[in-house]
């Protein structure tokens, strides 16, 4: 692909400058002739094999030179490149100690360039689901009833998703280490530092991944790539970078590019709505009615009802919750624990214990936060007996969005994640801001952001692309806040390009620290370089663009058509 001059202007503005003094004009690739080798530990984790995959691919498309990839250094090239954690590395001086949530070092000598950070492999704890058919059968929650005990709801229905390859085969003597096309098999939940650095380095190269798969790249070709000098550590301004592409579930295009933006989604930790989860089955509705709310004289126990409500003055309820989060706490090794109520709270329980708890005089969004929040830091300070060194987490959301007005501080063990805490489209930022301050001072942990990027998924239709208001709102929360937990609701495969994919693209590289700030004074050129980008490859699939207006070629989805408005074209 021919970079536009456009195009290869903009990308200057946020490259990153490999220093182009080389040690005695050492190459990677020199006139198109490979001069180095990709050299990984013999025991490489997978995601350090994914990385040496994915620099030994995108310099091959750079420069038409392809670096082999070896577990042992070799004579025929005089250049090294050491991908990951490895004695090689280590005879450098070179380590990942104090690269941790994903950050990376690129540090080269004289003949040598290494790239790593942590790649510590997920490792799923039994049991665990390889596929529906292990839920629906009951198979994962009869093995969880065995070591509880109990009837609590099986808390990690969601795990197989998460798996490019075969859950089925996962952990087996016939494990597919790669896919069909060769490349590694990984897990969401793995830690990429050493893959992030790649990315690093590639876009220092001017490398793009715009949207996913090859219509969304942008490489430039060189055939001589130096050795750069350089000694760099990239850390991330944000530890959780969690927006919710299940690698297992969109296909490898959209695992791979949400692994080029830099996401982290570590395992260990549970955000919303863990009581539905621990008390939405026909068990504990049938035996434990006295758990639930009372509405019109009736326990709300209804079989096949989506959503059962709770009642937070029960002492069982109580008891049994404080059991639950300790028994995920021991076998399933969390670091958090949701405890957040059931979806759609607007009712409180109308049983002579609740009565008087909740604070209508607040409004909607501060209705039940005492009441939902004394729960909550009862069930903490409870288990922070045991498990001093383990979180509880609730999400101010709905009716107990406001910080209660009962507590103070919340004990330290509370994790408060804030639900739209961020929300890049509204028009009332102060009132954002004082949102976020409030549970600030409640809380001694740094806040979690929770959003929903629902785009064309649930029929949104209007163009959003706010570079400066995505980079202020993130900008704004560094330093009071752990990170975001973005949920997607979109469709990979529509042909929604300009709805589905730029906010995801800017808000993922915003979450990263020095080399991304000056992203703030290039904003506009990035929505430049995007559009230059669907301009040439995207759009002309769909139609022609002439003087006098656009020509459809053939009747787009919607989106598209709104996406042509979005660029100003005149629809003939």
């Amino acid at each position: 692909m021919r970079i536009s001059l456009l195009l290869a202007g903009v990308l200057w503005c946020f490259t990153f400058v490999l220093d182009t003094v080389t040690a005695a004009e050492q190459y990677l690739v020199r006139e198109g002739r490979a001069e180095a080798e990709i050299v990984i530990d013999p025991a490489a984790q997978r995601s350090t094999r994914l990385a040496a995959q994915e620099l030994q691919h995108y310099l091959k498309k750079i420069s038409g030179a392809k670096l082999e990839i070896v577990t042992e250094t070799t004579a025929k090239v005089p250049v090294k490149v050491l991908i990951g954690a490895s004695k090689e590395a280590e005879k450098r001086g070179v380590t990942t100690a104090g690269l941790k949530a994903g950050a990376y070092r690129i540090v080269a000598g004289d003949n040598w360039l290494a790239m790593l950070g942590d790649d510590t492999n997920f490792v799923p704890i039994e049991p665990w689901p390889r596929n529906h058919r292990d839920l629906a059968s009951g198979k994962v929650q009869t093995a969880w009833n065995a070591i509880t005990g109990e009837h609590w709801g099986y808390p990690h229905s969601q795990l197989y998703k998460h798996y490019t390859g075969s859950t089925g085969l996962f952990g087996t003597p016939n494990e597919q280490l790669v896919d069909k096309t060769g490349q590694v098999n990984v897990w969401g939940f793995d830690e990429r530092g050493s893959f992030n650095a790649v990315c690093g380095y590639l876009r220092g190269l001017g490398v793009r991944w715009y949207l996913p798969g090859e219509l969304g790249e942008v490489i430039p070709r060189q055939n001589t790539i130096p050795l750069p000098a350089i000694d760099e550590t990239v850390q991330p301004d944000f530890p959780l970078r969690t927006i919710n592409f299940r690698l297992g579930v969109y296909g490898r295009d959209a695992a791979m590019w949400a692994m080029r933006l830099g996401v982290r989604q570590p395992y260990g930790r549970q955000a919303a709505h863990g009581l539905d989860h621990m008390t939405h089955n026909t068990e504990t509705l049938e035996k434990h009615p006295e758990w639930f709310a009372l509405y019109g004289g009736k326990r709300d126990t209804q079989p096949g009802k989506r959503l059962n409500q709770l009642c937070y003055s029960n002492e069982e309820l109580f008891q049994q919750t404080v059991r639950y989060v300790r028994a995920q706490f021991d076998h399933f090794d969390m670091d958090v624990v949701s405890v957040m109520p059931p979806d759609g709270y607007t009712a409180i329980c109308q049983c002579e214990h609740c009565a008087g708890k909740d604070t209508p005089d607040r409004g909607y969004r501060g209705a039940f936060s005492d009441y939902v929040w004394e729960f909550v830091n009862r069930v903490a300070k409870e288990v922070r007996k045991t498990h001093p060194d383990r979180k509880i987490s609730n999400c101010a959301y709905g009716t107990y969005t406001l910080p209660p007005e009962k507590i103070d501080r919340l004990e330290p063990n509370v994790q408060v994640i804030i639900v739209g805490g961020r929300r890049p489209t509204s028009a009332d930022r102060e009132e954002l801001r004082q949102l976020r301050d409030a549970w600030v001072k409640k809380t001694a942990n740094p806040i979690i952001i929770f959003e929903n990027y629902p785009f064309t998924g649930r029929g949104f239709y209007l163009p959003a692309f706010i570079p400066h208001v995505l980079g202020e709102s993130i900008n704004e929360t560094k330093g009071i806040s752990k990170g975001e937990d973005i949920w997607l609701t979109m469709d990979f495969g529509e042909n929604a390009i300009g709805y589905n994919h730029f906010l995801i693209y800017f808000t993922a590289r915003m979450y990263w620290g020095e080399k991304t700030r000056m992203w703030m004074t290039c904003s506009t050129n990035t929505v430049i370089c995007f559009t230059d980008l669907l301009l040439r490859k995207c759009i002309p699939s769909f139609f022609t663009v002439k003087n006098t207006g656009v020509r459809w070629r053939k009747r787009p989805r919607r989106p598209v058509a709104h996406w042509s408005c979005f660029l100003s074209r005149k629809r003939k």
